[in-house]
Order: structure tokens, then C-alpha cells, then sequence
């Protein structure tokens, strides 16, 4: 052999990627470079609790498109912008398809924002069985937002049908989710989905009821009801009817009602047929956004959690227009001396559902403001970090130990969201157990209350103010004051100058007859300040009422549950209740 042939040999050795067997590599067929592509430093592991605001955190599913697939050996899945960054760990992924949606979890981490371009699955054969070793290019990347959740799905698929070794990884889609979706679930055109039977929720789609494949989360939140609150992201509107089965719990079934009295009505208002088989309730709908459990009957919960229907009807929502509060105001009227009774009989406060399926879709509490066992408190917390400032806490954290709680007006600062603890300062006027908060604002309408006694000798005494807080003088009424801009009943009617064209989401309370009412709409439920001015005449309570903070703002806790949790792009954003500076509490 000649000086040149001894010399090529050992290049080419060299030059070649798997030849000789002599670099590092050639001993791993599954090295990143074999696919020219570079490692970042790997993801770092989901911790539970808040996002951080300057991460997003992503977790990658598998599913398989028929059942029985044997596990897979996955070292990780990279996902990849101008590097690639390791997600989990190497194990084994068992992702058959079971006919629910629901994928195989294999990594929950956090990454900084950035935009994923290509997806790579790293076998490992010492897990499972190996799939193809490939770059999968996204069509359309994904945008990962410094603060939210990202859900991405890969897709197991048998290449030969029959045989389950011959298996390749696809892109299935990804979806942005709230921070509070429990359950995630991979919807394919191809084939029918259903959740698990036997379930508190079941959810049956058919083939064909979304053109496109679709990952969503759905979330059961219990507000107190009959059936758990159906939380679904992004909202899920389908080309054929879907079969929804709630479990009913009929402890909560008010007396002198059965189950059979309880209604399902949707987003449009329409009320679709019902059928109920043992603790199973049974209907159909193409949209689920807004759907709730209601009955037409009327019914009253006090604040011992005794739920009661009253003798009579209510008008059903569906045979009055949308924006008609009349059938609410009349109910309430009519009522009046049957809530005044239950006070007469030594109950503090009561819960009155009849205005939560008719105009203005609010929840309504009455308190005995003349009841010596509890007083008004309007609970905040300073902040350590940041003097002046007060913590964002949700309506739950507020209301700790109360009977009922709602939302105050609004604030300059954070927006409140679930990416960590936000701060605000108040822009109306509040001053909480003796001590100002603010005293400063132009605010027109003020509710002011007197401490109550240290014997407790009397109850919580009220006053309604207008004007700005630094020309007014409480008097008394100083020692708990509340203020708004906009009054909804002022000099014994509903303010003529309110706004009719606004209609969102609110909250308002209000006084009268030395009782005070809190109202804050369902979770799907909106009305302008106007419309808020039926409850108030309805109860004859007309001493004076003031608009709180509304939209996502709105909320109401009642017998320590949040009733009417967010929904919708609200729900997205803020998960179920959005951080609030202060709250009006009865405790």
C-alpha cells in the first residue's frame, strides 16, 4: 500500500459520520447533530404555582390513534426556534387512544418566549420502542407568551395498518389554556370522542363535529349549584349536537323541589330538552359556553345554607325579551314580605335566585343591616414591599369567614391577573375600619357606615352620601366608607343620568328599610347600570345604591364560594376570579 493510500484511509475514517466508528457521535444514531440541529440549555421543571411573569410554561402530550399501541422509548422532545431546548425526561410513553381525548402527559416545564418552528422526538430504545428520528416542521409556529400556559400535542400513528410496530410521531395542534384548566382533551375529525362515563361530567362528540383537529381544557367548578359549572376553553361550538351528562348532587336540590324541576339553559337563552336518569341529568347543545342549571320556581337560600322554593312561579326566561328586567322587579315585590319573614324569624341574610336567569342575570343578597351578630367590614391588605399599595387578593381570600362578599370599585395598578401577587391603589373613596385609604376622589356616590358597638347592642347603621369626599362630612358614618362614580339610586329613584349603553358585567349594592342589598351578575350574565335599577325599586330598597367595579371585576362569594366565576376570554385571562384590591364583606 502506498504513503498516499495509508494517509486517505484514516480521513475518510474522519470525514464520514458513521464510518470507523471512531467520533463520538457514531455511537449514537439519535445525537441532535445527526439532524444539523443544536442544543440550548434544557427546560427547567413546572413548579406548582403561579407562571412566572417572564416564562411560559408548556407541557407536551402524546396520543395514539388506536388503542393497545405498545409504549414508546422517548429521551425527550426538543422543541426548537434558533436552538433546541430538552423538555422531560427518558422514559417510556404509553399513548394509546382510549376513545376520550386525553393524552399521555410526557413534560410540563417553562421556557422563555419564543417562537417554536420544529418539534423533534428523541427515541430512546432502552424505554420502549423507538419511533423515526425526524424534524417535523410546523406549517404554523407557535408563539409562546411570557406568562401563559401552552398546551402542544403530538400524535402516535400506526403507519401499516394492523401493525402496532410500525409507528411514526406527528403534529397534532396546540392551545393556548387558562392556568386553572384541570382536564386537556384532543378533539380528531376522524373519529368520535367521549369523556369518561360515570364521570361528574361527560362530554360525547361525534365524528365530524369540528372540521379541524382541536385541543381544548375543561375545568368543573362547584358554585354551590345542583351540577358542577362547565368551564371549556377555547370556547367549543360544533357542527352537530353534543351529548352532555352532569352528575346532580341532590343534597343541594332546594325543598320542596325535585330534580325534575331544574332546567338547562345555553349561552342564546334557549332551553334544551332535559332528561334525567337516576343522578344523571341529560341534554344536548352545539355551544357550552353559559350553560347553567336553573329552575323556574322561585327559591331563597339562607345564610345557615337552607335552600327553599317559595310557593309559585317565576316568568321563564326564555318567554320574556332579553333586556326586559320587569319579570325580575315584579318577582321581588311580590316576595317582599316573604324575605321580610325569614328576617322577622332571625335569619341575617338570604340569597334570592329568581334574577339570575331574567334580565339583569344578577345574583342578589339581602342582609338585616338591624342583626347585632355580624357587621359590614371592607377587609384590604397593605403591602410590605410597596407602602401606599395594596395587595390584589381574589373575592375568596377577601371574603375569608364571611357569609357573604363582594367586589369594591376599582383601582390604578396591576391588572390583577393569575401571573403572581399585583398591587393597586384605590381611585374612589375608602376608608376600612377607621383607617383612609383614600379620601381624596371626586367620587359622587359614597356608602358610609357607622363601627358597630363593642356589646353589640345595636346593628350596622348606613348612610348615603354624595358629592366629593373632601367636601362631605360622614359624621358617624365614618368608620366604613365604600364610594363609587356612578350612583344607580339617588334621592329615593333610580338616577335618571344613568347609563344605558354600557352593558357588561357589574356589581352594586345598595340600602333601605334598614336592609342592604349586593348584587353582582352571573358569570355569563351583563346588563347596563341602567337595568341594575330593577332590583333596587323591586325591593324597595331606595335610600340609595352605588355601581362597584364591573367586568372581570365582578364577583360575589356567598357561604365561602365563589358563585359566579369568569368565563370566556375573561376566564383566559384571570383564570376563575380575577385579583381584586378590596371587597364589602358581612361577616
Amino acid at each position: 500500500m502506498s504513503y498516499a493510500s495509508r494517509v486517505t484511509l484514516p480521513l475518510l475514517c474522519l470525514t464520514t459520520l458513521l464510518a470507523c466508528g471512531r467520533t463520538p457521535e457514531s455511537a449514537d444514531p439519535y445525537a441532535l447533530s445527526v439532524l444539523n440541529e443544536t442544543a440550548g440549555a434544557p427546560a427547567t421543571p413546572f413548579e406548582p404555582g403561579p407562571i412566572p411573569a417572564d416564562q411560559t410554561r408548556v407541557r407536551v402530550s402524546f396520543i395514539g390513534d388506536v388503542p393497545n399501541l405498545p409504549s414508546i422509548g422517548v429521551r425527550s422532545v426538543f422543541l426548537c426556534s434558533t436552538t433546541c431546548t430538552a423538555t422531560g425526561v427518558s422514559g417510556g410513553v404509553l399513548a394509546g387512544d382510549d376513545g376520550t381525548g386525553r393524552g399521555k402527559l410526557f413534560s410540563d416545564v417553562t421556557l422563555p418566549p419564543s417562537r417554536i418552528d420544529r418539534i423533534i422526538v428523541q427515541p430512546d430504545p432502552a424505554a420502549g420502542q423507538p419511533v423515526a428520528f425526524r424534524t417535523l416542521r410546523l406549517a404554523q409556529p407557535i408563539t409562546l407568551q411570557a406568562g401563559e400556559r401552552q398546551e402542544i400535542f403530538l400524535s402516535l400513528s400506526t403507519v401499516r395498518p394492523g401493525d402496532a410496530s410500525s409507528l411514526e410521531v406527528t403534529y397534532l395542534g396546540t392551545a393556548p389554556l387558562p392556568p386553572t384548566a384541570g382536564s386537556v382533551v384532543a378533539y380528531r375529525p376522524d373519529r368520535a370522542m367521549a369523556w369518561p362515563a360515570g364521570s361528574p361530567m361527560g362530554l360525547a362528540m361525534a365524528a365530524g363535529s369540528l372540521k379541524e383537529a382541536q385541543l381544548f381544557g375543561m375545568e368543573l367548578i362547584d358554585t354551590g349549584g345542583i351540577v358542577p359549572r362547565v368551564a371549556v376553553w377555547p370556547a367549543l361550538k360544533t357542527q352537530d349536537p353534543m351529548t352532555v351528562t352532569l352528575k346532580v348532587n341532590r343534597d343541594r336540590i332546594a325543598k320542596g323541589l325535585t330534580a325534575a324541576d331544574y332546567k338547562v339553559q345555553l349561552a342564546d337563552k334557549t332551553t334544551p330538552a332535559v332528561t334525567m336518569n337516576g343522578d344523571t341529568l341529560t341534554f344536548q347543545a352545539k355551544d357550552l359556553s353559559g350553560a347553567q342549571v336553573y329552575t323556574d320556581r322561585s327559591v331563597i337560600e339562607t345564610s345557615s345554607g337552607e335552600r327553599i322554593a317559595l310557593p309559585g312561579k317565576t316568568l321563564n326566561a326564555a318567554s320574556i325579551s332579553a333586556q326586559d328586567t320587569s319579570a325580575c322587579k315584579n318577582s321581588l315585590t311580590a316576595r317582599r314580605a316573604e324575605y321580610e319573614q325569614y328576617f322577622a324569624d332571625g335569619t341575617d341574610a338570604i340569597r334570592i335566585f329568581d334574577c339570575e336567569n331574567v334580565a339583569p342575570y344578577v345574583h342578589i343578597v339581602l342582609i338585616d343591616r338591624s342583626n347585632r351578630g355580624r357587621t359590614v367590614d371592607l377587609p384590604v391588605t397593605p403591602s410590605v414591599d410597596y407602602p401606599g399599595k395594596y395587595v390584589l387578593r381574589p373575592i375568596t381570600s377577601h371574603g375569608t369567614g364571611a357569609v357573604v362578599a363582594i367586589n369594591g370599585f376599582t383601582w390604578d395598578g396591576d391588572k390583577g391577573t393569575y401571573m403572581g401577587t399585583g398591587y393597586g391603589t384605590p381611585l374612589g373613596t375608602l376608608i376600612t375600619a377607621g383607617t383612609a385609604r383614600k379620601k381624596t376622589s371626586t367620587t359622587e356616590a359614597i356608602l358610609g357606615f357607622q363601627m358597630q358597638p363593642a356589646d353589640r347592642s345595636k346593628g350596622t347603621s348606613a348612610e348615603f352620601f354624595v358629592g366629593a369626599s373632601t367636601s362631605l362630612n360622614f359624621g358617624t358614618h365614618n368608620y366604613n366608607v365604600i364610594g363609587s362614580t356612578t350612583s344607580v339610586i339617588r334621592n329615593g329613584a333610580c338616577n335618571p343620568n344613568l347609563d344605558t349603553t354600557s352593558v357588561n358585567r357589574w356589581s352594586a349594592v345598595g340600602i333601605g328599610l334598614n336592609r342592604m342589598a349586593l348584587v353582582s351578575s352571573t358569570s355569563s350574565g351583563t346588563s347596563s347600570p341602567r337595568d341594575l335599577c330593577s332590583v333596587f325599586e323591586g325591593l324597595g330598597y331606595l335610600s340609595g345604591a352605588i355601581r362597584l367595579d364591573g367586568g372581570p371585576s365582578a364577583a360575589m362569594a356567598w357561604l365561602g364560594q365563589h358563585i359566579n366565576p369568569l368565563t370566556g376570554s375573561d376566564y383566559y385571562a384571570f383564570g376563575n376570579a380575577r385579583n381584586i384590591l378590596n371587597a364589602l364583606v358581612w361577616k
